[in-house]
């Protein structure tokens, strides 16, 4: 039995019971099973107002997942060890070609002299390249974006 047949269920029940509880003048009435416990008490004095109504069930231990607070992201600067800044002035392009893969992505792993990026400068196109292996931690331009003499590009760890 599914989780909502499961509810229309248990508040037929409910629902059956506040009934008997109304017929009959009850003040209380408890019903419980293995996986159910339902208890209903009339509070009013004046039987043509609704009872109130308390549904219990049993709490499943469930373990709760560590919370995770992440640190600000790290503010790298081009002064970085694994900086690799902007040669020169020009536009940045991610791509070989529009609509291809782009040549790294956040979190992958670069070899020394794999191309990271080209710049086009005066109708120039210049790859620029890894000085050094490791995992890209930062891209800090976008595609066909403008660039300036010594920005930050891309962060090798």
């Amino acid at each position: 039995m599914n989780k909502k047949s499961s509810n229309t269920k248990n508040l037929s029940i409910v629902q059956d019971f506040v009934d008997i509880l109304n017929k009959n003048n009850l003040s209380e009435l408890e019903y419980e099973t293995k996986d159910l416990k339902i208890k209903i008490v009339n509070n009013h004095k004046d039987l043509s107002i609704s009872p109130e109504t308390i549904v219990q069930t049993k709490k499943v231990n469930v373990p709760e997942e560590p919370l995770i607070i992440e640190d600000e992201p790290e503010k790298f600067t081009n002064k970085h060890p694994g900086a690799v800044n902007s040669p020169m002035v020009g536009t940045a392009y991610a791509s070989p070609e529009p609509g291809k893969e782009p040549f790294v992505k956040l979190n992958s792993s670069v070899s020394k002299g794999e191309t990271l990026l080209i710049i086009e400068a005066m109708k120039v196109m210049n790859s620029i390249t890894a000085h050094k292996s490791g995992k890209v931690v930062f891209i800090g331009f976008e595609d066909s974006q403008p660039i300036e003499f010594n920005q930050l590009l891309v962060v090798i760890q």
